[in-house]
């Protein structure tokens, strides 16, 4: 019986989007952090972002290959301003609060619609025990987001690669939320936006349910092709809740 329901965060319990207007906000409110924080600046924003910015899709890149998360300090002074001449020391002291602009600038976001009902389902209804395994560069912007969204208090658990050092589809992130949760991974269902992280990643941590949503990122991800299949590819979020109940109710294992 499954019973715990673990989520991706952007993409799967938000909306998310980005486009060029991200990317200009993005490169205005780094220099405003860098010089709020008195650091000497050798560029204005866009072409610093410019270098900066090739950087941190470098790190993204790599990072994926390793399925390795760094520490944001490592991301921003060894990554995107690698070859920036400033203050690598004050540069690590803040770069917590580059990392959390980054995540929040980048991309707007937006919990998706009923997820707050579909939550409150789970947890309410079902006595299922949820959590979060994210992918992130910062190391509390999900817990802030979650709490800014209303839902955090559904939350057991909130697994992220930026404290964990492993990203998705790694089976130590996997592995890890199960050990917190005191659960076998048979016992678990995940739900993602993408094939290459979110359903082979829990498929191969032998998963009882695993749940598919669409997103933006989608398309950018799932690139090439995949041996896997979800159980379920759902539309809306709130059929988490709906399919899990009925299974419930028709004592599915």
């Amino acid at each position: 019986m499954i019973k715990a329901v673990m989520f991706d965060m952007g993409g799967t319990l938000e909306d998310l989007y980005s486009d060029e207007k991200n990317d200009k906000a993005t490169a205005y409110a780094l220099y405003d952090i860098l010089k709020k924080h008195q650091m000497e600046v050798p560029l204005e924003a866009e072409p610093l972002w410019a270098i900066a910015g090739a950087g941190i899709q470098a790190y993204k890149k790599e990072s994926e290959r390793t399925m390795i998360e760094l520490k944001p300090e490592q991301i921003w002074c060894d990554w995107a301003f690698r070859d920036i001449p400033v203050d690598k020391a004050k540069l690590a002291e803040i770069s917590e609060e580059i990392a959390h602009m980054w995540e929040t600038t980048f991309y707007d976001r937006s919990l998706r619609p009923h997820a707050a009902e579909m939550l409150k389902g789970l947890k309410e209804d079902l006595g299922m025990h949820v959590a979060v395994v994210s992918n992130t560069g910062s190391l509390f912007q999900v817990f802030d987001t979650l709490k800014k969204y209303g839902v955090r208090q559904y939350f057991d658990e909130i697994t992220l690669s930026s404290v964990i050092g492993y990203r998705k589809p790694h089976p130590y992130a996997f592995r890890i939320a199960c050990e917190q949760a005191d659960l076998d991974p048979s016992e678990c269902a995940f739900v993602g936006d993408t094939l290459s992280r979110d359903v082979v990643g829990p498929r191969r941590a032998g998963f009882g349910r695993v749940f598919k949503i669409n997103s933006f990122l989608t398309p950018q991800k799932d690139i090439g092709k995949f041996d896997v299949v979800p159980d379920y590819e759902i539309t809306d979020i709130y059929d988490v809740y709906t399919i899990l109940k009925r299974e419930r109710e028709e004592g599915k294992e």
